[in-house]
């Protein structure tokens, strides 16, 4: 296989660029004079918006004390320079050079450094083709004659004093006659498919493929894909670099001729990975002075899917400190440590006198820019915060994190002193919307039902009487559905210390069932979270806090308790 061939953006290396004139005998070091040197014009591809340069390379001996450069639209075959110049939109910079007024598109540029006049293909650039032509300028010499010398260079014998080049300018809609078809059937979970790119190559060029995931889903941390066997047809030569994937660095780079390619792979799973979708990104790139990322021509391929077990949502807990700077735990899905370590969401919150998320804090989908669909729909956790003064406000949970975590808050309204309990709720009404519940000091129980409402005040409807008595319990806990039969659920715990799940209907007139006595002996816990599924097995679960500040897991009511650790006594909130 040939090695590749870079294809440079600055054109700052010899390499790739040479014409024959780099075939030409080279003077020993020892005898280099400025009579020995020996210079080469060469060949370029420019993308619209690139500044290609207009002057001759240095292959050996000494440097020439000038070298006059001569540009224009027509080939460098004529000593009276016909053409001379470019066409409306080019801009041609000097870069040190001198613009002999004289001599239309001739530059002279001092040999000993490293003044290189170029021209800024207009963004908008039609097809074209461009030329240049050099020619040494020794000191004393006559600036007529090599002038003469550099338009006419095309038509003399090859030499290292003087040469031309050309720039061929292809336009945005020509490189978009380069395409990739993409053949990206399933990958089966413990198994291999192979895929294929077919390549139309209106232009030699090279193609980069890269994977990365889908846009909208969840993710888990599935064991990566593995990249290998790839086969091309004949010209192409073909490298890989990343032998797994999605990962930020491409899977393979081919240097392909004009004409049709099929490109072959094949991408190996593990057994017991998640499933997750993803897509092939191509990017064809037919410049050798390009513009970084606008340049090239970028295709992607339909989702495929990488089978395996269904990714379902993590769920996380949030904290808030003495100092009342919230802290965030995000899930793991691993019912061992169900906790990472936790990141720090904002400070200020210590203003408040309650803080609920209206559903459990839950992963969402994976977007580039890490931010997902409406948290109000979604079920993301938005929050909700009454302050000292009995206002409420709402935070619209995003998907990312740290100071991404939240939107910024919208006021709902003041009153709700009212209540000595505001408590996340889930959706109880079977609207899909994220509801919250409040008892009052005289101990009704009251259902505000969301809106979903993203841009207004309004993040309530009015309220709903469930009913009283409710002064019987000193904590409440909802928002997730701990029965199983898809609708959100309460637990509360009474003054002696019985914890009762209340299972909810679905129904906004009568939101919950009959109570059902989960067991006694809860007095000895003083936080009680509903936190959604923490252990990956499609059920919901609930932490709980004792006094001496040691979390612990409860998968299910009934489940015995799993201890996830101490230390949790440094806070004055769990959500």
């Amino acid at each position: 296989m040939r090695p590749l061939h870079h294809r440079t953006a600055t054109l700052g290396a010899a390499a790739g660029l040479l014409t024959a004139a780099v075939l030409l005998p080279v003077p020993s070091a020892a005898a280099a004079t400025v009579e020995d040197s020996v210079f080469a014009g060469y060949d370029v591809v420019a993308a619209p918006g690139s500044p290609p340069r207009l002057y001759p390379l240095h292959v050996s001996g000494a440097r020439a004390a000038k070298v006059v450069v001569s540009a224009g639209v027509n080939p460098m075959t004529d000593p009276e320079g016909t053409g001379g110049g470019f066409p409306k939109g080019y801009v041609v910079r000097g870069n040190g050079c001198e613009r002999p007024a004289a001599y239309p598109g001739v530059f002279v540029c001092d040999g000993l450094t490293n003044d290189q006049p170029d021209v800024v293909v207009p963004a908008d650039a039609a097809d074209a083709t461009l030329h240049w032509g050099f020619a040494v300028l020794p000191a004393g010499g006559d600036l007529t004659a090599a002038v003469k010398e550099a338009r006419g260079a095309g038509s003399l014998p090859a030499s290292g004093r003087h040469g031309t080049g050309r720039i061929t300018v292809k336009s945005r809609a020509h490189a978009l006659l380069n395409t990739v078809g993409f053949d990206v059937p399933a990958v089966p979970e413990g198994g291999t498919a192979r895929q294929q790119l077919r390549v139309h190559a209106n232009d030699a060029g090279r193609l980069t493929l890269r994977f990365d995931n889908a846009e909208g889903q969840l993710l888990a941390d599935a064991s990566p894909l593995r990249f290998g066997k790839f086969t091309t047809g004949p010209g192409a030569a073909c490298e890989t670099n990343g032998k797994e994937l999605p990962d930020s660095v491409p899977n393979l780079v081919c240097e392909l001729p004009e004409g049709d390619h099929v490109i072959g792979y094949e991408l190996t799973s593990a057994k017991g990975r998640y499933a997750q979708k993803l897509q092939a990104h191509t990017r064809y790139d037919i410049y050798d002075r390009a513009v970084w990322d606008t340049s090239d021509v970028k295709q992607v391929s339909a989702p495929f899917t990488a089978q395996g077990r269904t990714v379902l949502p993590f769920h996380g807990l949030h904290a808030r400190d003495a100092a009342g700077k919230l802290w965030e735990y995000s899930g793991t899905r691993k019912a061992a440590a169900p906790l990472r370590p936790a990141q720090a969401v904002g400070t200020g919150w210590q203003t408040y006198s309650a803080v609920t998320s209206l559903s459990p804090y839950t992963q969402g989908q994976f977007t580039s820019n890490g931010v997902g669909p409406s948290a109000a729909t979604r079920g993301l956790g938005d929050v909700v915060a009454r302050d000292k003064d009995g206002v409420l406000w709402y935070y619209d949970r995003r998907t990312g994190r740290g100071a991404d975590t939240y939107a910024k808050r919208v006021r709902v309204g003041a009153g709700w002193n009212a209540y000595d309990r505001i408590t996340g709720a889930g959706d109880l009404d079977g609207d899909k919307l994220a509801d919250l519940v409040a008892r009052d000091k005289a101990g009704v129980l009251w259902l505000y039902p969301g809106t979903g409402s993203q841009t207004t005040g309004s993040r309530f409807k009015a309220r709903v009487r469930i009913g009283g008595g409710w002064q019987a319990y000193d904590r409440l806990a909802g928002g997730a559905d701990l029965t199983g039969d898809g609708r959100a659920d309460l637990l509360a715990r009474d003054t002696a210390g019985v914890l009762w799940l209340y299972p909810g209907t679905g129904k906004a007139a009568a939101p919950f069932g009959k109570r059902v006595r989960v067991g006694g002996g809860w007095a000895g816990y003083d936080q009680l979270v509903v936190t959604g599924d923490l252990t990956d097995d499609g059920k919901a679960d609930f932490v709980a806090r004792d006094r001496s500040g040691v979390l612990w897991l409860h998968s299910g009511t009934n489940a015995p308790r799993t201890r996830i650790g101490g230390g949790w006594n440094g806070y004055n909130l769990l959500f």
